[in-house]
């Protein structure tokens, strides 16, 4: 009888216990704050493909990936200073997943 009282306890503990560790704040994470070394890489894009946005997707409505997906309709004519900081910002999204 007293087996059946402690494993009646326990089954009824057990989720509340699961519950208190789950509701514990996340640590951030890198996908959440984006480095500094991302950061950079991103302004060094926007600075250099301005001239390309401006030329190929003047009329393209900022937002939801929109000028990124112009961007991407142009790759053949991109300038080469657009197309560089484009594959080096690739390169830093690459290092910082692995």
């Amino acid at each position: 009888m007293q087996h059946a009282k402690i494993c009646a306890v326990l089954l009824v503990l057990a989720p509340v216990g699961a519950l208190a560790q789950s509701s514990a704040p996340a640590a951030p994470s890198a996908l959440t704050r984006p480095s500094l070394e991302l950061k950079q890489a991103r302004r060094n894009m926007r600075d250099a493909c301005a001239a390309d946005v401006q030329k190929f997707c003047a009329n393209v409505e900022r937002g939801n990936g929109a000028v990124r997906a112009c961007l991407r309709e142009h790759r053949t004519e991109l300038s080469v200073d657009c197309t560089a900081a484009r594959q080096a910002l690739r390169a830093v999204r690459r290092q910082q997943k692995s």
